[in-house]
């Protein structure tokens, strides 16, 4: 039996050798391209999936202090303020947001209420943008800026206690 197939294969290759020759390595190499091909987007794709997507944000700071009181002091000033300390600082912010429209919501707010602000990028984590998206979208659909500090203290309480670490604290 083992004669047989060899003599087949010898057969069929010197009938049809530099056919086959031809047609075989063309098959080796789209197979071998193929699987490096698919390969190499497996693995793309994979990466791309397991990044996390964090996107740029802006947080409005009202003062910086060395002593814990201070900051204390000028908190009080704002409903919606919150203390973040970072390197023996204390950072006094005012209000969070991704959106570009929200951001300026915020904007004219503060400068309608003279309220001088210093606006800082910060990095937020993906987790934390479905509950920020959330709040946003409470200012985005309204006029009323009453609400403004209330929803401003809603996100950065969430943003502090629970989304805040390293990589999205502002610089």
């Amino acid at each position: 039996m083992q004669g047989s197939t060899i003599f087949l294969i010898d057969n069929i290759y010197t009938y049809y050798g530099d056919f086959m020759k031809k047609y075989f390595s063309v098959i080796a190499i789209a197979i071998i391209l193929g699987f490096l091909f698919a390969f190499y987007i497996f693995h793309g794709v994979n990466k791309t999936f397991a990044q996390i997507k964090d996107v740029n944000g802006t947080i409005f700071q009202v003062g910086v202090f060395k002593i814990y009181e201070n900051a204390v002091n000028k908190a009080d000033l704002y409903p919606s303020s919150i203390i973040m300390k970072k390197d023996d600082y204390y950072f006094v912010y005012i209000g969070l947001c991704i959106s570009g429209e929200v951001c300026k919501k915020y904007e004219n707010y503060y400068e309608s209420e003279n309220i001088s602000f210093y606006k800082k990028k910060i990095i937020i984590k993906d987790k934390c943008l479905n509950k920020i998206n959330m709040y946003e979208e409470l200012v985005s659909n309204t006029n009323k800026t009453n609400i403004y500090p209330r929803v401003s203290k809603e996100i950065l309480n969430y943003y502090v206690g629970g989304c805040n670490d390293k990589r999205s604290t502002a610089n």
